[in-house]
């Protein structure tokens, strides 16, 4: 039985929502629906190899690809994470969210685009059964963005 509360997991990813940035970029090679954890690249005008990718994650297009040319472009401002935890239920977007910023301990603007996706049915331990007040959970990957502010680098969004 897959819970209810799963959410974002269940839709492929829509490559023409893949957005290249840079002067040398001239579309992707991203397919018109991506399977979850595939990736794609911008292609550039010059034949340059692109910087970055874009990734299929939660049935959205995360992380940047670039093909700079002759302008500036800054695509290192945010981190995407995932996590591993073995629950009965996926939280909802709200509850992962502040799950989020409270282990995290970053401001709430800073984490956007959370998901979760229930994997295989687990059985419990004696007394984790007993806890949970039932037999099995399941594996759960959680994750979502942390965005840094304006003009920060993304290393500045993790504690040390």
């Amino acid at each position: 039985h897959v819970p209810d509360q799963l959410f974002d997991f269940h839709e492929p990813c829509l490559g023409h929502s893949a957005r290249p940035l840079g002067n040398d970029s001239m579309g992707t090679n991203c397919s018109a629906t991506m399977v979850e954890g595939s990736t794609c690249v911008a292609q550039c005008k010059s034949g340059a190899v692109p910087n970055g990718v874009f990734m299929c994650l939660g049935s959205r297009i995360r992380l940047k690809s670039v093909c700079p040319g002759e302008d500036s472009v800054t695509i290192g401002n945010k981190v995407l994470f995932t996590l591993a935890a073995v629950a009965s239920e996926c939280p909802s977007p709200e509850q992962l969210r502040t799950i989020f910023v409270d282990t995290l301990k970053v401001n709430r603007e800073s984490v956007d685009g959370v998901f979760c996706r229930a994997g295989e049915e687990v059985s419990l331990s004696g007394n984790e059964a007993i806890v949970a007040g039932l037999p099995t959970a399941h594996n759960l990957i959680m994750g979502g963005e942390l965005h840094a502010r304006v003009g920060a680098a993304a290393e500045v969004l993790l504690p040390r």
